[in-house]
């Protein structure tokens, strides 16, 4: 299932406003936040617990967070891991990991998460054989996971010509709750 919402240009806004609908949080749920950067925006969806993993060592933008962050491979950090979350959210990490090991980390957030949620460039963008941490090693489009309800939104980089998508793993009812909001909210035809 896809939705795809053109002229929709990116903002923290507008992800967040997405998320929201996707996620759906509760404060009785957990989230782990997977290549989490400095978590500007997960700290806001309103779990009652959460946790940051990311491979470089980061300062978080909420600061009473910190407690919760942890520097780790985020699929090292899976494989090791010995709980669930209610979800496993990797926003902007999936492009930085290459095709293997993309499939590995959904298929662990699978393993540890009622519901798994991506948000990534749409395709190939500025792919590197680069070994830094922040360099592109993929690119995703929704047709590779089909199992997921995807959000394209084709415009999102208006200035870099780019667009993005989120993409979501759970139960089909709440497949068809995310589609039904995003649809009445989102989109006009």
């Amino acid at each position: 299932m896809q939705i795809v919402l053109p002229g929709i240009t990116g903002s923290g806004f507008i992800w967040m406003e997405i998320a929201q609908i996707i996620c759906n949080p509760s404060v009785d749920q957990s989230m782990c936040d997977l290549g989490c950067h400095h978590a500007p925006y997960t700290p806001l969806l309103g779990y009652g617990e959460y946790l940051y993993v990311d491979i470089q060592d980061r300062a978080l933008d909420n600061k009473e967070l910190q407690k919760w962050f942890i520097q780790s491979d985020v699929i090292e950090y899976l494989k090791n891991c010995n709980r669930d979350f209610d979800l496993c959210i990797a926003s902007d990490l999936l492009e930085h990991l290459t095709d293997v090991r993309g499939w590995e980390l959904l298929s662990l957030m699978e393993a540890h998460s009622d519901k798994q949620v991506i948000f990534t460039p749409l395709g190939p963008w500025m792919i590197s054989e680069d070994d830094h941490p922040d360099s592109h090693r993929s690119g995703w489009t929704p047709e590779m996971i089909p199992n997921y309800l995807s959000i394209v939104l084709p415009d999102f980089h208006p200035t870099l010509g780019v667009g993005a998508f989120f993409a979501v793993n759970c139960s089909d009812q709440e497949k068809e709750r995310i589609y039904n909001e995003i649809k009445m909210k989102y989109d006009k035809n």
